[in-house]
């Protein structure tokens, strides 16, 4: 059974504030404190399972990147005498507690769940960052910032095709008429899969941009670099970055892209 959109906020809210314990749990020097983050901790997790029993295993993928990560740059770490892999160790990876969703109720497809998941959370907390009431950006990178907001449009239309696809395929029992299907779904999840990675990269080299641009022109491309953002809970449902610069908002934006197209399996992408 689909989650209802009340539900999908509810494992949200969720997935914050084990965030936020997590970090109180590396950090505090208080054993009392720390116990207290760990139990709230179980607590939410068994309430995200309750919510959605098929969502939690694909976060596994996640934790398993995360301490991956970490090893690998702490042992550069090791080998760097200049300490610049103690700092990559503590840059805090934005996709630790992600909850990969299922598209839909029929597919168990574990890349294409992922792709949709990182999709709404892009949508959700890093896109209305670029939007005029939070960022105000020159007239040349405005316009490129419209073009590149258009492309989420795009592949919401072939991710809605997609879907259908998937369900029709579960509920069909003509074989014939299946197989023609299976075929159409293998086609439409490999465009998704290839169009995502690309708006993903194509993200990523945008605010990459901006910031560069911005630097190079003494502040004239982002005019407001040091304004906090603050979202409007009528029309943003933001909550990650509330209360940042939008300088720190776009940093951010820009370590979900990179983390975004380096979890996603498709092969011979130039990454």
């Amino acid at each position: 059974m689909p989650l209802s959109s009340e539900q999908l906020i509810e494992i949200q809210k969720y997935q914050r504030l084990i965030n936020l314990l997590e970090t109180i749990q590396q950090k505090s020097k208080r054993d009392n404190q720390k116990e207290r983050a760990r139990l709230y901790i179980e607590k939410y997790k068994k309430r995200i399972l309750e919510i959605s029993p098929d969502g939690i295993p694909q976060n596994i993928h996640y934790s398993t990147y995360a301490t991956a990560e970490k090893e690998k740059h702490k042992k550069a770490g090791e080998e760097n005498s200049n300490g610049e892999g103690k700092a990559e160790i503590e840059k805090r990876n934005p996709l630790e507690n992600l909850v990969v969703m299922k598209l839909t109720p029929h597919c168990n497809d574990s890349e294409i769940n992922l792709i949709a998941t990182l999709l709404n959370r892009m949508e959700m907390e890093y896109l209305p960052v670029l939007g005029d009431s939070h960022i105000s950006l020159d007239f040349t990178h405005a316009t490129e910032r419209d073009n590149l907001i258009k492309s989420i449009e795009n592949i919401r239309r072939n991710m809605k095709v997609l879907t259908e696809t998937i369900e029709e395929y579960a509920l069909c029992d003509k074989q014939d008429f299946k197989e023609q299907l299976g075929r159409m779904k293998n086609k439409q999840s490999r465009l998704f899969m290839s169009e995502a990675v690309e708006v993903f990269q194509e993200f990523k080299t945008f605010i990459h941009k901006i910031l560069d641009d911005n630097e190079s022109t003494g502040g004239t491309v982002i005019q407001n670099i040091d304004e906090e953002v603050h979202f409007n809970p009528r029309f943003d449902r933001a909550t990650i970055l509330e209360g940042r610069t939008v300088g720190y908002c776009l940093e951010e934006f820009y370590e979900f892209t990179k983390s975004a197209i380096q979890n996603i399996n498709l092969p011979n992408f130039r990454r």
